[in-house]
């Protein structure tokens, strides 16, 4: 039934593709050549319900997905650094509660591991489930896609698809990629809400 959430996934993840050739081609020459690293940029949704620090300046998007249940919204957040192609991402997407509640949701979220590793054509290299504040179902993955390397997270609360992810050159992982992925928390209140909505209570 939750066939939709493999399909939303690589979209997702390409975009993080598609920031970082973006800020590589208009980066201007200056900004370039200084290795001066930017101070943390800390992202709290409201709507999203978490907060996570990125290591720059972050772009918002939001993108509707046609999917098996219907239409769905991708909410974006990336920050990417031309100067040593590295980018971070986090997304979160809601389906229909309804569809959720008939599948396991490691389930999903192995899934969606998956898809994003197909998407950029990474060969998985790791995997172990997590479990997030509150209980929720989730997974870390790490994948190797020729000279670039592929770390991602993907937690399950309620209805709700959250995704980090973190793209850099192999050999090369940027020193705030522990920060950046321990850095992400829930809201409780809107975990316990979306935790409700696919209980019923």
């Amino acid at each position: 039934m939750m066939k939709n959430s493999r399909r939303a996934v690589p979209l997702a993840a390409l975009l993080v593709l598609g920031g970082c050739a973006g800020r590589t081609q208009s980066a201007p020459p200056a900004a370039a050549a200084e290795p001066v690293q930017a101070p943390p940029a800390v992202v709290q949704s409201t709507e999203g319900g978490f907060s996570v620090a990125f290591s720059g300046p972050v772009t918002q998007e939001k993108r509707v997905q046609p999917t098996d249940v219907g239409e769905v919204t991708l909410h974006t957040f990336i920050s990417a650094r031309a100067e040593d192609d590295t980018a971070y991402y986090v997304s979160y997407t809601d389906f229909p509660p309804a569809a959720v509640a008939q599948v396991d949701p490691r389930s999903v979220v192995d899934r969606a591991s998956q898809g994003a590793l197909e998407a950029l054509g990474a060969t998985a290299i790791s995997a172990k489930p997590l479990q997030m504040e509150g209980g929720f179902p989730g997974q870390e993955v790490g994948g190797l896609s020729g000279p670039r390397r592929l770390r991602g997270r993907f937690f399950m609360v309620g209805p709700r698809l959250y995704q980090q992810l973190l793209l850099h050159p192999e050999g090369r992982p940027p020193q705030d990629a522990d920060r950046f992925f321990d850095s992400f928390h829930l809201d409780p209140t809107v975990a316990s809400r979306l935790g409700h909505e696919t209980r019923g209570t």
